[in-house]
């Protein structure tokens, strides 16, 4: 369905309100699986030692597992160590926010060994020891030492600790359980991830039984099972309302502060299922299209171009989503209209194709080629038209919309489908601009879980 500008309006402040429009299709796009809101959502305590969240009570983890497992077995493997935050989270269920902070190593406060038979185990610091089974579904676990002081009354809990932990203590135990699980098999480690100490230790302990699993994990996430799909379909319409509500409140002769503030607040507050864990996006204004915010001094004006990319992280699952406007919906210069228009005739070019059976580098050619009739893109030599969405912390899975990616798209599979373009100066029109939306391949289709507008001027 194709809106105009009144209508998108129209359509983008019910949202925000979380209503849905009687006759328009799409509006569908603002409500889901998971009905709830900020001031009404209620749950019953869960029971102790179950899940922290009932919408991770629901998680299918044993067909998640079971399909691992199949994987291992076609490739010959008795146990997969996971180091990297997406592939424990995936296995086990577990967010570990501690696996997200900037500068952990890969394995050095979180793990995972899955056996080729029966539970997943997850290695934790002593200090998620009590996130680790109220996150996760009949997943064994255990603890390492870590710095914080954690007293259980028992006299180990009591005894002194070293002013330096040894940093391998996670990768430790994690070769300890796969030995264990897999005593003469051939085990599977994340090679690429691996800082050069914690490889010579994992070589020394396995040798020869040790073997890359290369693009197992990414295989067993490609195709999505229904639940997962409910996450990213709530994560990318969560992102889509405080974006939709940043852009309304975004005024001419503000600060640029005010712009981070307020997509903050928004994203906190329209977080209706009190699902979100983080919030990661990149912001661009006026002239300013770094993926930064313009510097504080700034003074927004009517007529900057505006961009938010990103999105919150629910569950674990990603949200990658992209809206670019103009402030205070006066109409801009030519230049920026049409750069806008261009980008969207690409995107718009894309969804005539998007649907199973699709080749992603002839999605890819066809939207470059139809962004490079105007005159204002003649050349958009862009790395990729989109990507996968799961639960790469990242944002940008594999497989990505690329002129040599051969995988087809296929029923199950969801994505982030973009054109992205920032113009600097020397550009017709300079500023930050992106067309981003979510969607999850369907049997004859696709079903869309957000709705980027067909203009740069949303207000008139």
């Amino acid at each position: 369905m194709k809106m105009n500008r009144r209508q998108f309006n129209f359509f983008a402040a019910v949202s925000a309100a979380g209503l849905v429009v009687p006759g328009v299709t799409t509006a569908k796009a603002q409500t889901n699986m998971f009905e709830g809101s900020k001031n009404k959502f209620t749950a019953a305590p869960p029971a102790e030692g179950k899940n922290w969240h009932p919408l991770a009570a629901e998680r299918p983890h044993n067909d998640i597992l079971a399909r691992i497992q199949g994987l291992m077995k076609r490739d010959g493997f008795e146990a997969l160590i996971l180091l990297t935050p997406e592939n424990i989270l995936y296995s086990t269920g577990y967010f570990s926010k501690f696996a997200y902070a900037p500068g952990v190593p890969a394995g050095a406060q979180t793990a995972a060994v899955i056996p080729a038979k029966g539970k997943a185990h997850l290695i934790v610091s002593l200090y998620e020891e009590d996130d680790a089974p109220r996150q996760t579904i009949d997943v064994e676990y255990s603890s390492v030492a870590g710095f914080v002081f954690v007293d259980d009354g028992t006299p180990e809990s009591h005894s002194e600790r070293d002013a330096v932990l040894d940093p391998a203590l996670t990768i430790k135990q994690a070769v300890s359980i796969a030995q264990d699980v897999a005593p003469n098999g051939k085990i599977g480690i994340e090679e690429g991830m691996l800082l050069a100490g914690f490889k010579d230790y994992i070589d020394s302990q396995i040798g020869k039984r040790l073997a890359d699993y290369g693009m197992l994990m990414y295989e067993a996430r490609l195709i999505k099972f229904p639940w997962e799909v409910g996450m990213l379909r709530l994560a990318a319409q969560h992102a889509e309302r405080f974006m939709t509500r940043a852009a309304r409140e975004l005024k001419p002769g503000m600060n640029a502060m005010a712009f981070d503030q307020m997509i903050q607040i928004a994203a906190w507050e329209e977080d209706r299922e009190n699902s979100m864990s983080t919030l990661g996006y990149q912001t661009g204004i006026g002239p300013y299209w770094g993926i930064g915010l313009a510097p504080r001094n700034y003074v927004i004006q009517e007529g900057d171009v505006a961009r938010i990319d990103g999105g919150g992280t629910h569950l674990g699952y990603i949200s990658d989503i992209s809206r670019t406007w103009v402030v205070g919906g006066s109409k801009p210069g030519e230049k920026y209209v049409e750069t806008y228009d261009a980008l969207y005739a690409g995107f718009a070019k894309g969804l005539e194709m998007l649907g199973p059976g699709v080749k992603m580098k002839d999605l890819y050619a066809a939207i470059r080629k139809e962004v490079e009739k105007s005159s204002v893109i003649p050349k958009y030599p862009r790395g990729h038209m989109g990507h996968g969405i799961s639960v790469a912390p990242t944002a940008e899975d594999i497989p990505k919309i690329s002129a040599t990616e051969e995988t087809v798209f296929q029923p199950g599979m969801c994505i982030s489908m973009e054109c992205s373009y920032m113009a600097a100066k020397g550009a017709p029109a300079p500023g930050p601009y992106n067309i981003e939306d979510s969607f999850v391949i369907t049997e004859d289709g696709y079903e869309r879980f957000t709705m980027a507008p067909d203009s740069i001027i949303w207000n008139v």
